[in-house]
């Protein structure tokens, strides 16, 4: 079980790299360059439908930085975003204050949304639902802010990607080698801990249905065609 304070450690201690560092425009990319987590906003955005009435809601869930505020706003959407880490909220609403938008940005907990039922046109959720322990919690929040007709975006990693297993046995390893090194020197050492998890497509899709949704479209995107840490 991951606490929800481990999650919020890690983001607030990492929110100044989310926001300069993490995403750069395939314009901006070298050669050897692979923007993971920037190919999969770019296809998110792909899938974002424009607001079909004047006064359509969206809820960015995880809002890091707060990159998807513009666009949800272009796109025609009164937009709340939450995100648990309070650094990353800060990001967030400046960069919504710079983009002349009128966002609600605050602190949230996507498995307690502080909004009523059937409020929301779409939520978008990039990169969250692996740090939680269970999807039902989470999805179940979702359809119940959700209008009659909404839509949920959710990314997951999957489970059947090899470079994204790769990744993990990479980290096991090298923080192994890391306390192989430190202990005889009498430095601290600490085991390897993972924070998120992996989905099987299949599975998720079952819990999607299980709260209520009916999947739509599903798509699988982006690997990295070299191994951690050459993708670096």
């Amino acid at each position: 079980m991951t606490a929800k304070s481990d999650i919020e450690r890690h983001f607030s201690r990492t929110a100044d790299v989310w926001r300069d560092r993490i995403y750069r425009s395939r314009s901006r990319q070298g050669w050897f360059e692979y923007y993971d987590k920037q190919y999969r906003f770019d296809y998110t955005i792909g899938m974002i439908e424009p607001a079909l009435r004047p006064r359509a809601r969206a809820l960015d869930v995880g809002c890091g930085a707060g990159q998807l505020i513009p666009i949800l706003d272009g796109l025609g959407y009164r937009v709340d975003a939450i995100d648990i880490s309070k650094n990353m909220v800060e990001h967030a609403r400046r960069t919504a204050e710079e983009a002349g938008v009128n966002a609600n940005v605050r602190i949230g907990d996507c498995e307690k949304l502080d909004l009523p039922n059937d409020s929301l046109d779409l939520v978008v959720a990039m990169g969250v639902i692996e740090y939680m322990d269970e999807d039902a919690p989470m999805l179940g929040e979702f359809a119940r802010v959700l209008k009659a007709g909404g839509v949920a975006i959710v990314t997951t990693r999957n489970v059947r990607c090899l470079p994204i297993r790769w990744r993990f046995l990479y980290r096991r390893c090298r923080q192994a080698t890391r306390n192989a090194l430190l202990r005889p020197l009498g430095r601290e050492t600490r085991p390897y801990r993972e924070i998120s998890r992996e989905h099987d497509p299949n599975a998720f899709c079952a819990s999607l249905r299980k709260s209520g949704f009916r999947p739509l479209v599903e798509r699988y995107v982006h690997c990295h065609a070299l191994p951690a840490p050459l993708n670096a």
